[in-house]
């Protein structure tokens, strides 16, 4: 349960405590883990024996396919290979796909200052990644994993059908695949041609219709960070300083956080294990501490562990950095266990 009132000890400062985070791009389970440090010293077949034994849980699937294909972004030939060894194809094909979006997502995106030989270079990879991902697909019809990863494919390129096609894909076969939601919403953000009423909408469904003990309700806070981020966007481009920026786009506040609060208390009183706990308590964390509550931000990201994640962190500056940032504010030490004082 959670632990209010509680008196933190004197944490890390600075870079210090940031040097002390540990990025959950390569997941936050041991054994995952240990794969993709084998697998980015050149042992494929490691990478493939752990999806072998993800086909029923999709999203054991996902994740480790996610964080498999950030390992194996420098080496998608020796996946490939891999079809030659009596490897699964759907499931060397999942791995590719990834592999390769990986290597897309970490080119310049398209943004209004990017290049137009930047953007193009980013189109033609997310196309690259499409191919397997479509294949996977096609060879494991109920695989909802390469329909996740379509999704952000589609996203990516701005193809609204495509887009729509791969989330009710996703929808029909994992309806409450957290990876697929967290696109969802993000796909439907303001900035790339929604609109909030969209995209709010979409994460209140899914808080909703969550089961219970699903750490799903959580793509609400992610849908107050992208809100945000896009209204910091907009001040910077009307010319704001940083500071009037900073100071404009104020706290979380009343219902928003009231809504986020029950969300949050009920996730934590029926919580099932589950492999994207590590970034829900770091989306309720920002979220509280954006809005000011201490106590309740303190809880999350006392129970992160190590681990840092991108998102949100990283829609406001380097993630690690934010992270840490709230972490110092709030007391939190990341070196103490979650649970201990």
């Amino acid at each position: 349960m959670w632990r209010f009132g509680w008196k933190p000890g004197r944490g890390l400062q600075g870079t210090d405590l940031e040097a002390v985070l540990v990025s959950a791009s390569y997941g936050t389970d041991p054994l995952l883990r240990s794969a993709c440090e084998a697998v980015r010293e050149g042992d494929a077949e490691a990478g493939a024996a752990l999806l072998v034994e993800t086909r029923r849980d999709p999203e054991a699937r996902a994740y480790q396919a996610q964080a498999l294909g950030r390992a194996a972004v420098d080496r998608p030939d020796e996946i490939a290979e891999l079809s030659g060894t009596g490897a699964d194809p759907a499931d060397v094909l999942l791995w590719l796909g990834h592999a390769l979006l990986a290597r897309a997502v970490a080119l310049p995106s398209g943004g209004a200052d990017t290049a137009q030989a930047d953007r193009k270079a980013f189109e033609a990879a997310l196309h690259e990644a499409r191919v397997p991902l479509a294949e996977s697909a096609r060879l494991n019809p109920d695989d909802a994993a390469p329909w996740a990863a379509l999704q952000t494919v589609a996203m990516g390129l701005g193809e609204r059908e495509e887009r729509e096609r791969a989330w009710e894909e996703v929808a029909a076969r994992a309806p409450h695949l957290y990876p697929a939601h967290m696109t969802r919403v993000r796909a439907l953000a303001p900035a790339r041609g929604g609109s909030a009423e969209e995209m709010f909408a979409a994460a209140g469904a899914a808080a909703d219709t969550a089961p219970e003990g699903s750490p799903l309700p959580s793509v609400l806070a992610l849908a107050h960070a992208e809100y945000l981020r896009g209204e910091r966007r907009r001040l910077v481009r009307e010319g704001n300083s940083a500071y009037i920026t900073s100071m404009a786009m104020g706290r979380l506040h009343g219902d928003a956080v009231s809504e986020l609060f029950q969300l949050a208390q009920a996730w934590a009183s029926a919580a099932v294990p589950h492999v994207r706990d590590v970034q829900a308590h770091h989306l309720f964390g920002w979220a509280f501490h954006r809005a000011g509550e201490a106590d309740l931000a303190r809880w999350h990201l006392g129970s992160v562990g190590r681990y840092v994640c991108d998102v949100p962190w990283s829609f406001f500056g380097s993630a690690r950095t934010e992270a840490a940032l709230a972490m110092s504010e709030l007391g939190v030490d990341p070196r103490v266990a979650p649970g201990e004082e």
